[in-house]
């Protein structure tokens, strides 16, 4: 059985399109990505992604934790990550595909300010308005998929993320992205939803959230982001990798530039994820935009974003791996 709906044809264009590059221009971004991994490298500050990295063939100094990464092991990961990734709802029809041409519509999140649909004030949200959000989200026929919009404040932060989970679990089928800090975090929400499916084989069958891992521009892995990711892979839940950076602040103002060293973060942790695990369903995400020069402040729905986020697509989609981008 398929949710993908049925076409009189396959050339259709659902939504906005922006063809910006010639495949000959998206191929030399990738091979001054490819440049970039190897001559300059990333940062990997988790020891357990390093020594995985030193062992599938990378050099690794480790004085400055700079791993170089040969361009046959990027073009493997490419071509390893399915083509095809189905974002599972606890309800069958809730099911969205992410392949092709086909878009869908998302919240965005993660907000520390909200204005009180009541009083009309600007106030920090609480768990009440998480569980408020999720149902909206639940209620949204054009949302696909739901997104953690807001964040308790009342609750420890570092365990904010299973408390949003939480809120998912009990007032949404529809699939989740959930970014989870610590690899403790995601082992509990991962054994939450082992419950939720009826087991662990049923999830690992059909996973209700992805984990949202970022790398820190520029060029960074952080210990806790990378130790998740290995810890999602092992757990059976799926990632989108979703690098934000500001032009003109950790990344370089030409937003050509800032689009290679983008590029260059999403694959070489597309790299790690399949080297833990050849086959698993990596997303290509992204919420790169703007820094006002003025406030320091991130730019978001700015034109800024919307001509990197239509850049993005365009090069996830010469890779030909699902993708997953910001709109403001």
């Amino acid at each position: 059985m398929t949710f993908r709906g049925i076409h009189a044809g396959s050339t259709r264009m659902d939504g906005i399109g922006l063809n910006m590059f010639t495949n000959d221009e998206l191929y030399d971004v990738h091979l001054a990505t490819l440049d970039l991994l190897w001559d300059i490298g990333v940062r990997v500050e988790s020891e357990e992604a390093r020594e995985m990295f030193y062992s599938a063939g990378c050099t690794l100094d480790r004085n400055t934790n700079i791993v170089k990464i040969p361009a046959h092991l990027v073009e493997d990961a490419i071509r390893s990550i399915p083509k095809t990734f189905r974002a599972c709802g606890r309800k069958r029809e809730n099911d969205w595909l992410n392949e092709g041409n086909r878009t869908g519509f998302v919240n965005f999140g993660e907000a520390i300010r909200m204005i009180d649909p009541y009083t009309r004030k600007l106030r920090k949200p609480f768990k009440k308005d998480v569980d408020d959000v999720t149902r909206f989200c639940e209620a949204m026929d054009q949302i696909i998929v739901f997104e953690r919009a807001l964040g308790p404040s009342e609750v420890d932060p570092d365990v904010a993320q299973v408390h949003i989970a939480e809120s998912f679990y009990n007032y949404s089928t529809k699939h989740a992205y959930i970014g989870m800090n610590r690899p403790e975090n995601m082992r509990a929400v991962a054994k939450m939803g082992y419950v939720v499916s009826g087991g662990e084989d049923k999830f690992r069958e059909r996973p209700l959230f992805s984990q949202s891992t970022d790398p820190v521009a520029p060029l960074v892995h952080a210990k806790g982001a990378t130790d998740t990711l290995l810890q999602a892979i092992r757990l059976g839940v799926p990632a989108k990798i979703n690098s934000m950076g500001l032009a003109g602040g950790t990344t370089c103002v030409n937003l050509a530039s800032t689009l290679v060293t983008h590029n260059a973060e999403i694959l070489s942790m597309f790299v790690l994820g399949q080297l833990e695990k050849r086959g698993y369903p990596m997303v290509y995400g992204t919420s790169t935009t703007m820094m006002d020069l003025r406030t320091t402040v991130a730019c978001v729905g700015t034109p800024e974003l919307a001509l990197f986020s239509a850049a993005c697509a365009k090069l996830s989609q010469f890779y030909n791996i699902p993708v997953w981008v910001a709109g403001g």
